[in-house]
């Protein structure tokens, strides 16, 4: 199939057709006379490519989601980054409208820059469904001004673990749930949980009466065989080892109580919260 063909099929232009053939993207077959002849499968990845561009896609961007072998994950990271980038940007707008009304916004333009540079680190050192939640769990946290020399510091052993973390290797046992998740866990999932989280640690003695048999019959499933078989488990001592090794629980969480005030009341308050459940059944602790 010649060019002119392809450019009446995908509606891209031939320069473009061209640019994209100089990324990388497509290998035509060059034929002795110079001229390109491109194939079924050349025609989908521009199909897919004119569509990605329509979303606003970089040429990065849609280059990583060609060459993944799992597709839906990765446009589900450059979903979730966007997002970021675009409540940044709003929140960019919302102060510049603040500025021409004459306020200050020196303080919270530099609590918004060290937000979103926060966030957009995790999701880049922490891929799929764990980058996102641990993103939308801190992010509501970083709302703070930084007003002391501890607080910077905190920031900077933040960052600087973060930009020294050796990527995630996930077993490929675990990649097929982490995936489904990744097909369920959006911004409004990840917030109702943040949510219910909060109201169960605000009101504990209600929680536990609307949820008592729920989490009875989950403790149950805990000692059960189909748990023990499922991948659960599995997942919890390697996030265990992770934390372990990469120095999480002994790094970033300490950094991260002592930069947000806010997190650090959150942090003591689940930690009463367990000590709760634990008065309530106290096997739970075993399990």
């Amino acid at each position: 199939m010649k060019i002119n063909e392809i450019c009446k099929l995908t509606g891209l232009t031939k320069k473009a057709i061209e640019y994209y053939q100089i990324k990388g993207l497509i290998k035509p077959t060059i034929l002795e006379n110079g001229y390109r002849e491109f194939t079924e499968c050349d025609v989908e990845q521009l199909m897919t490519i004119a569509v990605l561009k329509k979303l606003e896609l970089t040429v990065d961007e849609i280059k990583q989601v060609l060459e993944s072998k799992d597709r839906n994950s990765v446009l589900m990271r450059i979903k979730h980054a966007k997002q970021v980038q675009t409540k940044a940007k709003l929140e960019r707008i919302e102060l510049i409208g603040q500025m021409a009304r004459g306020e200050d916004i020196r303080d919270r333009i530099n609590v918004l820059e060290q937000k979103c540079t926060i966030r957009e680190k995790l999701l880049s050192a922490f891929p799929g469904y764990y980058g996102r939640y641990i993103s939308f769990h801190f992010g509501r946290f970083l709302n703070e001004p930084i007003k002391t020399d501890q607080q910077k510091s905190m920031y900077d052993i933040i960052i600087s673990f973060l930009d020294n973390m050796e990527s995630i290797e996930v077993p490929e046992e675990l990649q097929e749930m982490f995936n489904e998740a990744d097909s369920y866990m959006d911004d409004e999932v990840i917030e109702s949980m943040s949510l219910n989280m909060q109201t169960a640690i605000n009101d504990f003695e209600a929680y536990w009466e609307n949820n008592h048999e729920s989490i009875t019959k989950y403790v149950e499933y805990r000692k059960s065989e189909e748990y023990k078989n499922s991948l659960m488990p599995k997942f919890k001592d390697w996030f265990k080892k992770f934390a372990q090794a990469s120095g999480y629980n002994d790094v970033f969480i300490p950094a991260m109580r002592k930069l947000s005030p806010s997190y650090n009341e959150y942090y003591e308050e689940m930690l009463k919260f367990n000590t709760e459940i634990i008065k309530k059944i106290p096997e739970i602790e075993q399990l």
